[in-house]
């Protein structure tokens, strides 16, 4: 004989849990229409905006080294007047929004002028990056080249000065060659004993270095 389960009245009452979060979402949202609507719209106009703007971005990133472009060629180009061809690339200088692409074509005009021996202008630019450059490796660059363009006037006391900035604060970069350049600015400063001390320095901190023998026959030739 087969068995009767006996239904009790609870179990006949009881809600369905899956539906009544249903109706509870359903007349949350009826009764609060214009919220949800709003909601929703703002959502959607956060959505194409982080579009828009990251196109923007990239137009932006698109025209800035198209920009860059036109720099290296104008610095490449064989222009009889030579006045002619750096007041182009001020004008292409003056197009530039500041960011990294800004900061890369102030450094090659730089070492531009740097090459064409006209250590003012190259300084000038140099020290502009300095003041406009965020990025530490741009601000390296442009006191290495303020050091270089110091010691290719002549002018080696504010060399000296500005290799020791360089090795003050290295951020990482290289500084054999920079130590190197000091000692022989110290040299044709006259200041021997000071040249002869970097040299000694620079056999404690570069010992592996291959160039350590040079080095060496520099400090014997100078310690006389």
């Amino acid at each position: 004989m087969a068995k009767t389960v006996r239904v009790r009245r609870k179990d006949i009452i009881q809600p369905d849990q899956f539906i009544s979060t249903t109706d509870v979402i359903i007349a949350y949202c009826s009764k609060h229409k214009a919220k949800m609507i709003s909601l929703i719209v703002s959502l959607i106009l956060a959505f194409f905006l982080g579009l828009f703007v990251n196109h923007s971005n990239e137009q932006n990133i698109l025209k800035m080294e198209t920009l860059y472009f036109k720099i290296e060629q104008a610095i490449s180009s064989e222009e009889a007047n030579s006045s002619d061809k750096f007041e182009k690339i001020r004008l292409l200088l003056e197009e530039f929004n500041d960011g990294p692409q800004k900061q890369r074509a102030l450094l090659i005009v730089a070492d531009n002028f740097f090459s064409e021996s006209d250590y003012d202008s190259a300084i000038k630019l140099y020290q502009r990056i300095l003041k406009e450059s965020p990025l530490p490796f741009s601000q390296q660059l442009a006191k290495i080249g303020i050091a270089y363009s110091f010691e290719a006037k002549e002018d080696y006391k504010n060399a000296i000065n500005a290799y020791k900035t360089v090795i003050e604060h290295p951020n990482d970069y290289p500084l054999f060659d920079i130590y190197m350049a000091l000692a022989r600015c110290y040299e044709l400063h006259s200041q021997v004993n000071e040249a002869i001390l970097i040299l000694r320095e620079m056999k404690n901190k570069f010992p592996a270095n291959p160039k350590i023998k040079n080095i060496n026959l520099k400090i014997k030739s100078l310690d006389i």
